[in-house]
């Protein structure tokens, strides 16, 4: 966790403290402003548990083990923290998981002291700072390799990333809801030579308007009430890569000032008469069709074709089936190893479900489902049962059904199902048992005995 560490010790200007905890909460790393708060140091607590150096701090009262648990983090929330020694301290706090390939492996906690030894608080500082400088630096450790894949669009797509990996280009980064857009951009970080530097992300949706101006480009002291000279966005990724996700929601005049940057790669902070000269590569993300967003004026035209220069679209999972049965290993064995369960394989009646649906949540569904059956299931074999209802009742609706399905159990109401799809697919193939058995992905033996059982001929 050292380059964890390492990458976020240019917050200690504006913060007290910072603290990293492994998945065992052991305190791997530890900093403070004020050694003298709550008398603690880092000979203190290096290699203790956070439970035994704060003792009266419950599991379920600790938002770091809540983050570390659950995946989430938690901002701005407060908390009083009282040491072995029996000092106690007020303090604002932000916890975020670190994320390797997707695994929980510890927490980052960065704190500002409340009302230090009776003195007036200071917490002057501007806590949406805070939020920009610990946005999600976290989760960068996706190569191309874990992109997990055997479509043809995604391999194509994943060659033309190695390939353009350096250019300095803009980056544009279109694909629905849980398609793996910030994979795409973790593993575009990873393969250029910016590797080293900062990758720093920001979901624009997130950025009140009002704030966006400072939150881009920093401010100087004096610029409003209030204000402090504190770097923007730009200037923490310098270097490095700058992702603003869902880019269509940012204001149209806000859009403008970026293109500024984009075209000339100078910034200028809010207040401040001199501009900065900064290296950035940009890349902005959206989840609605980009021509779309033109068109109805969600974004600049300018500006799109200016982000347009290397664009890269994410088919959504149901145009790649392919890899359905490839992600189901790859979440089996991932979950096996996150859960400590031994799963060996799944039934063929959920293989044929889970090819069969059409995955509206794309690839994060797919992982969300799997996840569930694991919690489900009790054996080594994820079935039909371990599926969640809502998802067998979608298939259900999405499929035309003049049937009266009233008081059918859901294994029949699957399996009218499962017999009206093998029905259609054979007589659009008219009725060869080979073109049908290769677009279900079932065995000709398989697809044979399915028909005998459903008496189709």
């Amino acid at each position: 966790m050292n380059q964890y560490f390492e990458q976020n010790l240019r917050l200690v200007d504006y913060i007290d403290g910072m603290m990293i905890v492994d998945k065992n909460c052991v305190i791997k790393h530890y900093y403070t402003a004020y050694p003298n708060v709550g008398q603690l140091e880092e000979k203190d607590v290096l290699n203790k548990n956070l439970f035994e150096v704060y003792p009266h701090l419950t599991r379920e009262g600790s938002y770091i083990y809540r983050a570390l648990k659950t995946g989430e983090s938690f901002i701005n929330y407060e908390q009083e923290y009282t040491s072995y020694k029996g000092v106690a301290v007020r303090a604002s706090c932000t916890a975020l998981p670190i994320k390797e390939q997707g695994e929980i492996t510890g927490v980052i906690d960065m704190v500002l002291y409340k009302d230090i030894w009776g003195q007036d608080k200071r917490l002057s500082f501007d806590m949406n700072l805070l939020n920009i400088l610990a946005t999600d630096r976290i989760n960068q450790s996706s190569t191309l390799d874990d992109i997990v894949t055997q479509d043809p669009r995604m391999l194509a797509l994943k060659n033309r990333i190695l390939s353009t990996t350096d250019w300095n280009a803009p980056v544009l980064v279109y694909g629905k809801t849980g398609t793996g857009k910030e994979l795409i951009v973790n593993a575009i970080h990873k393969s250029s030579s910016r590797r080293n530097k900062p990758l720093i992300k920001q979901n624009c949706a997130a950025i009140p308007s009002t704030l966006l101006e400072s939150i881009l480009f920093g401010t100087v002291s004096g610029s409003f009430t209030g204000a402090k000279d504190t770097p923007g966005l730009f200037e923490l990724a310098d270097g490095g890569i700058l992702f603003l996700d869902e880019i269509n929601s940012m204001e149209l005049e806000a859009q403008a000032k970026l293109l500024r940057v984009l075209e000339d790669g100078t910034i200028r902070r809010l207040g401040d008469k001199h501009a900065r000269k900064v290296d950035v590569k940009v890349i902005a993300a959206m989840n609605e069709s980009p021509e779309m967003c033109v068109k109805e004026k969600k974004i600049r035209e300018d500006i799109y074709y200016r982000l347009c220069v290397l664009r890269y679209d994410i088919p959504s999972l149901c145009e790649r089936q392919g890899d359905i049965p490839l992600l189901m290993e790859y979440f089996r064995t991932y979950y096996n190893r996150q859960l400590s369960r031994n799963v060996l394989s799944y039934s063929s009646e959920v293989s044929h479900i889970f090819c069969q649906y059409n995955w509206p949540g794309n690839v994060r569904e797919l992982r969300n489902v799997i996840e569930a059956t694991f919690y489900a299931s009790s054996g080594t074999t994820i079935m039909q049962s371990d599926i969640p209802e809502y998802m067998l009742s979608k298939m259900l609706h999405c499929t035309p059904c003049s049937e009266d399905i009233t008081g059918l159990s859901l294994s029949q109401m699957v399996e009218r199902y499962e017999a009206r799809v093998i029905s259609e697919t054979y007589g659009r193939n008219q009725k060869n048992l080979t073109k049908t058995a290769a677009d279900l992905q079932l065995t000709k033996q398989g697809l044979a005995y399915k028909l005998k059982k459903y008496q189709i001929k």
